[in-house]
């Protein structure tokens, strides 16, 4: 999944990755069903965990985009 990354000074962050509400806080809108939050923390905590993992693959084997 690529997505925009976070900005800090005028450079993109290689290594900030997000999951669930910290991602997009209008996922659920006012209000959900029991249990919905915990299928989206787990369903983007895995994609983050993913691109974590690429990105400190790339950089431990000095790779570039």
């Amino acid at each position: 999944m690529n997505v925009p990354p976070c900005i800090f000074a005028g450079h993109p962050s290689r290594n900030l990755f997000v999951a669930g509400e910290m991602m997009a806080g209008n996922v659920l809108g006012k209000g959900y069903t029991a249990g919905v939050g915990m299928s989206i923390g787990t369903t983007f905590g895995r994609i983050a965990g993913i691109e974590a993992a690429r990105a400190a693959h790339k950089e431990a084997h000095h790779e570039t985009a």
